[in-house]
């Protein structure tokens, strides 16, 4: 048990080995808790080290030195709902440094002036930390978005590479971050080298080659006065969790990059809940949504190729020493590309969204790619049908396997369930409202923005549980727990209607 179960954390990051240690982080940052990675021995499961990403109760003694000097870039009482954090997907490793690289999320909440007063830049949330593999002693961090409040958690994924910068090898870090921005950092000390966007960006003008730090453009933060802020990328990032990919052959980087705008505004008077999201903050989808794949040269920091696709939400990438890039889409295609030129050599249907990444291996001199494909993730639960303008209206979940000459060909696919027509509304406008408001904090983050679902699970449009007593018996008593919908009445203290 690597997080404590009586706080509603997660784990959404694969574990890794390094050094007859297991290393594995955690998720739950817009719930309420405080991040942190630790390393396990792999042979007895005791502790070997833990590293916090958000300082402490500033009554008790720190837990590492450097988070003395992290508590001072932040305000107010952060540590009562843990400030968030969390460590949930992209970790690296340098056996020649013995450096372990991860990316931090976003703080909670999402509005900085409940988190923090509005004040300082909150060590360590979106930033790239460097630690020792033994001890987990602090080595360096370098912070993308300093005091955050856009949900720009800086997890994708950290490429080791060297690459030839001002005729010098540099052992370089590389990353295609949520806020829009490549990194491309000194992985021995965490000095940046160079920063560029690399899809519009509204809501900086640049970075600073002296400071490292973001140029923020003016009035761009929301606050509690209601003042909204309209920018991209939004929440779900320029390039969000599906993996980037690098050819040392091309020196390229391969992205999956996106354009998802969003309108951010503070909640008035927020108070915090034991269930649910916990970010202080309103979020509206913008409809002007894109999606590629780009090919990006991280040495003079421009884009070279790009592929483009109906939406976004595209799948992780699979570089190969062939010259191929191969990537599934939100449209349930699975194409190959030549990496050097982009030229689109294969592609073929697959019924359903690709997000993994894929992987390529061989068997008695035969080469394969296999893939996971199957729909998922924030962008069509939140969106809804929103995110249609992908093509993709199916979750099919399966493992896919190519081979040239392979000729296999996939089964039909059943009808889709029918729309039901809505039962009649007896409530008033006041209770509607009341409704829709808690509709939206606690159900649209996995049934879609009123209650239109986005394919991956079921649309409560379709349920024949919507107008009868047996609601309540799913939402607060668990009929469907086994089907993956919790319950809500332990967390609410609620029964009756």
């Amino acid at each position: 048990m690597t997080v404590d179960p009586d706080k509603p954390y997660t784990i959404t990051q694969a574990p890794r080995v390094i050094k007859g240690r297991v290393v594995i982080g955690n998720s739950g940052a817009e719930y309420g808790v405080r991040g942190y990675i630790s390393a396990y021995d792999a042979e007895t499961g005791a502790l070997a080290w833990r590293f916090y990403t958000v300082p402490g109760d500033p009554a008790n003694p720190p837990e590492q030195p450097i988070l003395a000097e992290a508590a001072k870039t932040w305000h107010g009482e952060w540590w009562k709902e843990g400030g968030g954090g969390t460590v949930w997907e992209s970790l690296s490793y340098d056996p020649e440094l013995n450096l372990i690289y991860f990316g931090v999320s976003n703080g909670l909440e999402w509005n900085q002036s409940y988190r923090s007063e509005s004040q300082g830049d909150n060590w360590f949330l979106s930033s790239i930390v460097a630690v020792n593999a033994d001890t987990g002693a602090y080595a360096w961090h370098y912070q993308c978005t300093p005091g955050e409040e856009w949900d720009f958690d800086a997890v994708q994924q950290l490429i080791l590479a060297n690459l030839p910068i001002d005729g010098v090898t540099r052992k370089v870090l590389m990353q295609a971050n949520k806020n829009g921005f490549f990194y491309v950092l000194d992985r021995k000390t965490g000095q940046l080298i160079s920063a560029k966007n690399f899809t519009p960006v509204t809501w900086a003008s640049g970075v600073d080659p002296k400071t490292g730090r973001p140029v923020e453009n003016p009035d761009i933060r929301y606050d509690k006065t209601g003042k909204p802020s309209s920018q991209l990328p939004g929440a779900l990032g320029a390039h969000s969790w599906q993996a980037m990919a690098f050819n040392p052959k091309t020196g390229l980087v391969y992205v999956p990059a996106q354009e998802i705008g969003m309108i951010y505004e503070a909640v008035k008077d927020f108070q915090t809940a034991a269930i649910g999201w916990n970010i202080g903050t309103a979020t509206t989808f913008k409809s002007d949504v894109k999606g590629y794949l780009i090919a990006w040269d991280p040495v003079h920091q421009k884009e070279v190729w790009r592929a483009n696709y109906q939406g976004p939400w595209n799948g992780g990438i699979l570089a190969t020493a062939g010259n191929l890039v191969i990537q599934g889409n939100a449209a349930g295609f699975f194409s190959a590309y030549r990496a050097d030129t982009g030229e689109k050599l294969w592609s073929t249907s697959v019924q359903s969204a690709v997000l993994a990444a894929p992987a390529t291996y061989e068997i008695d001199g035969e080469q394969y790619i296999a893939v996971m494909s199957g729909w998922g993730g924030a962008y069509p639960l939140m969106q809804g049908k929103g995110s249609d303008k992908s093509g993709n209206t199916r979750n099919v979940s399966r493992v896919l396997v190519f081979k040239l000459g392979g000729k296999t060909t996939l089964p039909s696919l059943p009808a889709e369930p029918a729309l039901l027509a809505p039962p009649p509304d007896v409530a008033d406008a006041p209770t509607v409202a009341t409704g829709n408001a808690l509709f939206d904090r606690f159900c649209s983050v996995c049934h879609g923005q009123a209650a239109v679902g986005g394919g991956v699970v079921p649309d409560l449009r379709t349920s024949p549980f919507i107008a009868v007593d047996a609601w309540y018996s799913i939402v607060l008593d668990g009929a469907l727990r086994q089907g993956g919908m919790a319950p809500f009445a332990p967390y609410t203290g609620l029964r009756d209607p």
